[in-house]
């Protein structure tokens, strides 16, 4: 049961957190994304990022543990970016503004955009709303991360 003050952040932001919620994942990449924004913590979370900004978390996430590497970053063109150098960095920024970025700015009823080469909340977080928005972004990105690489993992154990 929510509090007064948070049931007021969550009505204020609703859209924001059911579209973290329920963005399609066909993979992780959204969430990545977004976890690496995360990672700036709950001050400058809010803050644009640029595909370049984001490549080395987004590829370090991924190679780091072996069942993500394999369930989300081990296709043709992917296994092509295992190995990081400026090349692969290069590469990785390029899948990132494609994919992740471009893809959910232009999703319907989206509260991300994108332009410039700058990936950003189309919203503007209020001082005192940021810290709880914050964590429940955080939240649901890594509950959303968690689930969508044990439902693949079983799937493939399935199989």
């Amino acid at each position: 049961m929510l509090n007064e003050r948070e049931q007021q952040v969550y009505e204020r932001y609703e859209a924001w957190l059911r579209d973290v919620e329920k963005t399609v994942m066909t993979k992780s990449y959204k969430m990545i994304v977004l976890l690496d924004m995360l990672e700036h913590g709950a001050k400058h979370w809010d803050e644009p990022v640029t595909a370049e900004e984001a490549a080395a978390f987004f590829h370090g996430y991924l190679t780091e543990k072996e069942y993500r590497k394999r369930i989300d970053f081990s296709d043709k063109e992917s296994k092509r970016l295992w190995d990081w150098n400026e090349q692969t960095r290069a590469k990785v920024a390029k899948l990132i503004a494609d994919m992740p970025m471009s893809k959910w700015a232009g999703a319907k009823g989206s509260q991300v955009e994108f332009a410039d080469g700058k990936f950003r909340l189309a919203f503007d977080v209020a001082e005192e709303d940021r810290e709880l928005l914050y964590r429940w972004t955080r939240e649901i990105c890594e509950y959303r991360l968690h689930v969508h690489f044990e439902r693949r993992a079983q799937t493939e154990h399935l199989q």
